[in-house]
């Protein structure tokens, strides 16, 4: 019964970020996933099942920020964090060590993924406004002619 908790969970993991993987770059899917898997890892080698929970969040949040593109870096690491997290702490419940190993590594890829996507919302969104306030524009000088009355 668990394991199939444990499909479900990463099948709706995967299709929640196929759009995002489709447009986002390997690398970032790839860092989110690795910095969480290794996170929990080195956490449940340091501090057991609290530490690979701790782990795999900090590894999700670093991996995804370090290889997400300019601009994307603070929601992939977000993204990678939580998924991490929350991949970690449902894949320990559900298969032990191995699985906080293997939720770790989806939920982190998938989360620096849809974080990284999710960032790139608001540049798409970015309304550009052409204000002319005279700056830049080329300044004619005008010959004034002077007419001098003598009215004396």
């Amino acid at each position: 019964m668990l394991k199939r908790y444990m499909k479900l969970y990463a099948l709706v993991l995967l299709a929640g970020a196929s759009p995002a993987m489709a447009s986002e770059t390997l690398n970032t899917i790839i860092g989110g996933g690795a910095g969480g898997a290794a996170g929990a890892l080195i956490g449940q080698q340091l501090g057991g099942n609290t530490g690979g929970l701790v782990g795999a969040a900090l590894g999700g949040a670093a991996g995804g920020a370090a290889t997400a593109d300019r601009g994307n870096k603070n929601e992939a690491g977000l993204g990678g964090a939580v998924g991490a997290l929350s991949g970690a702490a449902i894949g320990s419940s559900v298969g032990g060590q191995k699985g906080q190993l293997i939720g770790a590594g989806v939920g982190g890829a998938a989360g620096s993924a849809i974080g990284a996507r999710t960032g790139d919302g608001h540049e798409s969104r970015k309304e550009v406004h052409h204000y002319h306030h005279g700056h830049g524009h080329k300044k004619h000088k005008h010959k004034h002619k002077h007419w001098h009355h003598d009215d004396d």
